[in-house]
């Protein structure tokens, strides 16, 4: 048998699971929780028989919402719009008196145009415009009133999926895709400048061909995810407890900031970490920045000699808190994404407990990048 007839015969082979039996559990409790609750309200408020029109589509809404959440087809405007909108096209389509099969070919073609148009693709949208323009006698004798119901049960599936979700480790809606610069400029993430571009991308979604169920934004973020897996995996276990500073410079909640400034000078330090007397947990960071707006100026002309700091200042009333920190076990790749794309300088390291034992700065991440550069690159 030929090579590329018994590839297609496997193709109708069901792919490996990914998911995990928890996260199968997950996801059908939620569906039927939803899908029972929706039955019930929309009975009380629109009787049980337009309800019962309408909780098939319902029930396929509640399996889209939540097994796949981040899906585009999940999305609150998709669900939403998605199915009011066929159902009045369904409607309308009925009212126009034409042969069940002309009204089933226009109710299908209609409600997709409809929904690519407006950005709405749901695909129990299909299932809405045939039970309300062709296959159901009760649903057209509803009339365009059906149109409420099923306005009712997308909006409450859409809050009990955020409901849901969310309480179960799913974000949802989807965040809108990427970062703002921490510098508002113009310019890519660090990490986004020497990789895929957007015209890569859309290169190769029009060699793809068909309609993909994920967002541009959505696949270069999983590229990206990819990607960082891929050079974890080459770069070994290189943790930060590895390559942080340990012999760090901190202050306390009570230290002046007159000192702390003449500690950041005699160390040519950015920053501080402040943490707890006695128990060294950290509860604050100070920079540079933080002091220069404690700053009181001299008497006559300006100069950044005469600046004085307010006499009786305490790091409790400058710190930044909470502060971004790590763990020891924090991977290399993990701390260029805090220290490049986040616009962090500096990162306080602490322990299980939340005790500060180190500090990593941009510096000492560099170093460790071309060090793991030397050893990676083969000698002649």
């Amino acid at each position: 048998m030929p090579t590329a007839l018994i590839d297609w015969f496997r193709s109708f082979i069901p792919d490996a699971q990914t998911a995990h039996p928890c996260e199968w559990l997950r996801a059908a409790c939620g569906a039927a929780l939803s899908t029972a609750l929706v039955l019930v309200l929309g009975s009380w408020l629109f009787g049980l028989n337009v309800a019962l029109l309408v909780i098939a589509p319902a029930g396929a809404s509640a399996v889209v919402l939540f097994c796949v959440p981040s899906s585009t087809f999940s999305q609150p405007w998709s669900v939403v719009a998605g199915s009011v909108l066929a159902t009045l096209i369904g409607e309308t389509l009925w009212h126009s008196g034409l042969s069940p099969i002309l009204s089933a070919f226009l109710a299908i073609s209609l409600t997709l145009l409809g929904q690519f148009g407006f950005r709405c693709l749901h695909p129990p949208g299909g299932a809405l415009v045939l039970v309300s323009g062709v296959s159901s006698a009760q649903a057209q004798q509803v009339g365009f009133e059906l149109a409420y119901t099923v306005l009712f049960n997308s909006v409450l599936l859409v809050v009990l999926a955020l409901l849901y979700n969310n309480l179960t480790g799913h974000a949802y809606p989807r965040a809108w895709p990427g970062r703002k610069h921490p510098h508002q400029t113009a310019d890519p993430l660090p990490s986004e400048r020497n990789t895929l571009s957007q015209d890569d991308i859309e290169r190769a979604l029009d060699e793809f061909g068909s309609h993909v169920a994920v967002t541009r934004e959505d696949l270069a973020r999983l590229i990206r995810q990819t990607e960082k897996h891929a050079l974890r995996r080459s770069m070994g276990e290189v943790l930060a407890g590895e390559i942080m500073s340990r012999d760090v410079v901190r202050g306390t909640p009570n230290t002046f900031i007159d000192e702390t400034w003449h500690q950041l000078k005699e160390h040519r330090l950015r920053a501080m970490p402040v943490v707890e007397e006695g128990s060294g947990r950290l509860v604050g960071i100070v920079t540079l920045v933080d002091l220069l707006k404690h700053f009181q100026p001299g008497p006559g002309r300006l100069s950044f000699g005469q600046l004085r700091y307010l006499r009786g200042t305490k790091l409790r009333s400058v710190m930044t808190a909470p502060v971004v920190s790590v763990r020891e076990d924090t991977h290399m790749v993990e701390l260029v994404t805090l220290l490049c794309d986040d616009g962090l300088h500096c990162l306080p390291v602490t322990d299980a407990d939340g005790v500060l034992v180190g500090m990593l700065t941009q510096t000492d991440l560099i170093a460790a990048l071309y060090r793991n550069w030397l050893l990676a690159t083969p000698t002649v």
